[in-house]
């Protein structure tokens, strides 16, 4: 609309130039000079303003840069091997249940010192306790079968096949003694802090659910998280190493002691848990926190 516009105000200035022009033929006025000047003037300008307005103004490109972008560089050197950490206890473990029970008894708490194979969760064990009853009778059953195949002189197959159903009831029953005997209870795999408790009594039990977490907190360790496959094969257990604590902001030293056999993936990168064993146990060390690992690193030939 406004180029419209634009070009209609032309049109009037050149249209009145023009009359004007075919005046100076009969009339010779300076007065009507100075007009036909300006309104000429007028007239360019407005052309000039339109050729503007129609032409588009280019927008500019910005260029990122991205030389400089680091892609692929390790963090580590010719010298050493770095990767991030974490601190973790001496032993930890994560105890769950393998069968389905209602929980009778709770017998710890969180900070709670255990020794290995203290009870810490005890189940009802009404249904394990009928299922040994249930395999006690079954046994029965097949001996007394057996017993009087034997007295009746029966013949040698009906013989072995009696037998081996009372063997099979023998085998079922002391596997339903077994089951009472240890999974009726979750203990203490070793001596340690009991860190996590997510059951209470009455509640049932999931097989596999993670209900109690215990770890040795007597000595710490160091794990790393991000070690790449590409500096794995330049660590070798007895390299010195140097751990800064983030949380303690202090640096201390350490030595390789594991090597994991097995990668994982993080972040879609292969990388192997490494363990540094600390020279001395700092003040204050909790399990998770974070850590910076530096281990000196053997040349690649």
């Amino acid at each position: 609309m406004k180029k419209i516009n634009t070009y209609r105000a032309e049109r009037r200035w050149s249209s009145r130039a023009s009359v004007l022009l075919a005046r100076t033929g009969t009339e010779s006025s300076p007065g009507i000079l100075l007009m036909i000047s300006l309104l000429t003037v007028m007239t360019l300008f407005l052309a000039a303003c339109t050729s503007m307005a129609s032409t588009p103004t280019p927008i500019p490109t910005i260029s990122l840069d991205d030389n400089n972008a680091a892609s692929g560089i390790p963090s580590s050197d010719a010298a050493s091997v770095s990767a991030s950490a974490s601190i973790v206890p001496l032993k930890k473990a994560e105890l769950s249940f393998a069968n389905v029970g209602r929980v009778k008894a709770v017998d710890v708490r969180v900070g709670d010192q255990v020794k290995a194979g203290q009870v810490l969760v005890e189940l009802d064990t009404i249904l394990l306790e009928a299922k040994v009853k249930e395999a006690e009778a079954n046994f029965a059953l097949a001996q007394v079968q057996v017993n009087y195949l034997k007295r009746v002189g029966t013949d040698e197959v009906h013989l072995e096949s009696a037998q081996a159903e009372a063997d099979s009831a023998q085998a079922l029953l002391d596997s339903a003694n077994t089951t009472l005997a240890t999974q009726s209870t979750l203990v203490a795999p070793f001596n340690g802090t009991v860190v996590t408790v997510d059951i209470s009594p009455a509640e049932t039990v999931v097989p596999g659910r993670v209900i109690i977490t215990m770890g040795d907190l007597s000595r710490f360790q160091v794990e790393t998280k991000d070690l790449s496959e590409r500096d794995v094969p330049r660590v070798q257990i007895g390299q010195t190493a140097s751990v800064f604590i983030e949380s303690l902001n202090e640096e201390f030293p350490g030595e390789v002691i594991d090597i994991s056999r097995i990668s994982s993936t993080v972040g879609g990168d292969v990388v192997f848990k490494v363990t540094v064993d600390l020279d001395q146990q700092p003040q204050g060390l909790l399990w998770g926190m974070s850590a910076d690992v530096n281990i000196e690193a053997a040349k690649q030939e």
